[in-house]
């Protein structure tokens, strides 16, 4: 395998890893589990994208740089909330959100 040049394993694993993700997102009534697996689909996606630029070192690590610190924010932001909903209805329930008891 030449320098740069990424096989097809890692994109079949990088779309199974956003697959678990989405798999998660779907069949969890917990919000910190929500959390997590939304979590996994980024990190499957970020996978997706260094390996795409692999060929070019410098944009493929400027870009990741950038998606994780995106990333990083979003958990800081979604933490802050999950934290202030529990406080509020103290369960981490998502169907408390659907009858109103916040």
């Amino acid at each position: 395998m030449a320098m740069g040049a990424v096989s097809a394993e890692v994109f079949v694993f990088a779309a199974a890893i956003t697959a678990i993700g989405a798999y998660g997102v779907t069949a969890s009534r917990n919000l910190l589990r929500l959390l997590l697996s939304i979590e996994v689909i980024f990190n499957g996606i970020l996978l997706m994208v260094v390996a795409a630029l692999a060929s070019n070192p410098s944009l493929g690590a400027a870009f990741s740089i950038v998606l994780i610190s995106v990333v990083s924010a979003e958990v800081i932001v979604v933490v802050a909330v999950l934290i202030a909903f529990y406080r509020l209805s103290k369960t981490f329930d998502s169907k408390s959100l659907e009858e109103g008891g916040v």
